[in-house]
């Protein structure tokens, strides 16, 4: 990988200049709030379109304080400045990360402040690969622990960084925000306000066409809030262009959900699932582990014929697999190295000779997997398989579709069917306890919930915590389908003690 060493590298700086007809109709828009500030803050002001349509549309500026890393925007803006007389201009040719906020903090107390602007939208993650030197000291800010920090919860967005230590900095100020954001940020922010315990309300999110703002392929808003007013954690979404609200997400109780007006509708279903579900196998290494198969032939990503015991390749079910109810082929096959996450791969020396030297003779590959989870792990491991992986019949949904299709997969050529980490399953040793549990899920009432409480934007749409939520008991409670004693009492075997009876 390349290094990126100049200092005006467009991805480094998140230098995506807001158009200054967006600019001005957002200001416009605060402006019709009743808002007229004394002090705008600017943390990452680029060419400073966002300063001058403020000016544009406020006439109760007093203080302009703008940051820039970038120097020729800095030059471009200073030559501005003598435009507007009466306004006192604070510019700083910094990165937003080594502004000192609180040097300010006397000079703009009982003020009414306007934060705005566009900050980077771009993770830490990624700056990191640029080996960029534009990022906060502290780059696990959210203080993930163990696995959560290894595997992604550890990696944040920039934007999203830059609003909470904003919002932290005027908590007590009388000051309204107005970023424009990436949808995910903003539900992150307001995920978290039961635990920051900002005090910020009339929270809003405007959807905007980041493609046509933009040219960007990201779900994008304005993010709008009041701070310094009792905390609300309800955000209430809007189109941007015509103003109409579309629907409300937040915390209802202690459930964070995605519509509220359709979760007050089905939210009994809410509580924690008898049966457990399991992410499905994790390789990250496609051209060896996957296989196809052309006449009785097994082809590898490399477009190489693997010639290897069979007893070690199965079916493998990925997301494009997950099409009705039920799946009875596959296009892909997977090498199975162990049966548990702890197995020692050694054994397949022995018993799987022919495998094994064939993971050696791309074991530059193999041992080239990037992730930490497999450091001081047995060599040519694979994650995401355990008891659940050799049940004889599995539900499988996708987590990656916005429909939440399930569907039942056996065996596939006789021999157990597994998944991708793409794919979640729960398993099963009886059929009719499989296919009652399915007409369940796909039934109107969970598959309301779910629309409920994921989001359509997200890049990881269905996941283990939203189908761990589904109380199949009460859902089967609401939809009052026929079911077996036995399958009742399997359910209700599992379910944790709190929950009531079904009969």
């Amino acid at each position: 990988m390349n290094k990126i060493t100049q200092p005006d590298s467009k991805v480094e700086r998140g230098d995506w200049q807001t158009n200054m007809r967006l600019a001005l109709s957002i200001c416009q828009y605060i402006r019709a709030q009743g808002i007229n500030p004394q002090v705008i803050i600017e943390p990452t002001c680029g060419k400073g379109n966002f300063i001058f349509a403020a000016l544009d549309v406020f006439d109760s500026i007093e203080d302009v304080y703008a940051i820039e890393i970038y120097q020729p925007y800095i030059n471009s803006l200073q030559e501005m400045t003598n435009l507007y007389g009466k306004v006192h201009f604070h510019i700083y040719n910094q990165s937003v990360f080594d502004f000192d906020f609180m040097s300010i903090k006397n000079e703009i107390h009982g003020k009414e402040i306007l934060i705005l602007g566009n900050p980077p939208w771009v993770t830490n993650s990624k700056l990191g690969l640029m080996e960029s030197n534009n990022l906060p000291q502290k780059s696990n800010y959210k203080k993930s622990k163990g696995l959560d920090a290894i595997t992604g919860k550890g990696n944040f967005d920039i934007a999203e960084y830059i609003t909470n230590q904003l919002l932290h900095f005027v908590d007590t100020e009388n000051a309204v925000l107005a970023f424009l954001l990436k949808n995910s940020v903003i539900r992150n922010i307001i995920h978290e306000q039961r635990k920051s315990k900002l005090h910020i309300s009339n929270i809003r999110q405007l959807n905007i066409e980041a493609d046509q703002e933009f040219n960007a392929s990201v779900s994008a808003s304005l993010f709008y809030c009041k701070i310094g007013m009792p905390a609300m954690d309800i955000c209430d979404v809007y189109n941007f262009y015509n103003q109409r609200l579309l629907y409300s997400y937040g915390w209802i109780s202690d459930k964070f959900v995605a519509n509220v007006e359709k979760y007050e509708q089905i939210k009994d279903i809410d509580g924690v699932s008898p049966l457990t579900w399991w992410s499905g196998i994790k390789h990250d290494c496609a051209k060896i582990m996957e296989l196809t198969k052309e006449n009785d032939k097994y082809i590898n990503g490399l477009g190489e014929v693997v010639d290897i015991e069979d007893e070690i390749i199965f079916p493998l079910v990925k997301s494009s697999d997950i099409k009705g109810d039920t799946i009875s082929s596959t296009r892909k096959y997977i090498i199975l190295t162990q049966h548990s996450p702890s197995e020692d791969t050694m054994y397949l020396q022995f018993k799987y000779p022919k495998a094994y030297q064939y993971l050696l003779l791309h074991a530059d590959l193999l041992d080239g997997r990037k992730s930490i989870i497999y450091k001081n792990r047995p060599r040519f491991c694979i994650f995401g398989v355990g008891d659940y992986t050799f049940r004889k019949y599995k539900i499988v949904v996708s987590g990656l579709y916005k429909n939440a299709q399930f569907a039942i997969v056996s065996l596939i050529d006789n021999k157990i069917a597994l998944t991708d980490d793409t794919c979640y399953i729960l398993g099963f040793d009886n059929y009719e306890e499989a296919k009652q549990t399915l007409d369940v899920l796909n039934g109107e009432q969970v598959q309301s919930f779910i629309q409920s409480v994921y989001f359509v934007d997200d890049k990881r749409v269905i996941t283990k915590d939203l189908l761990m939520r589904i109380n199949l008991i009460q859902a089967l409670k609401l939809s009052c389908k026929p079911i077996t004693m036995q399958y009742y009492n399997y359910l209700y075997k599992r379910q944790v003690p709190m929950q009531s009876s079904l009969f």
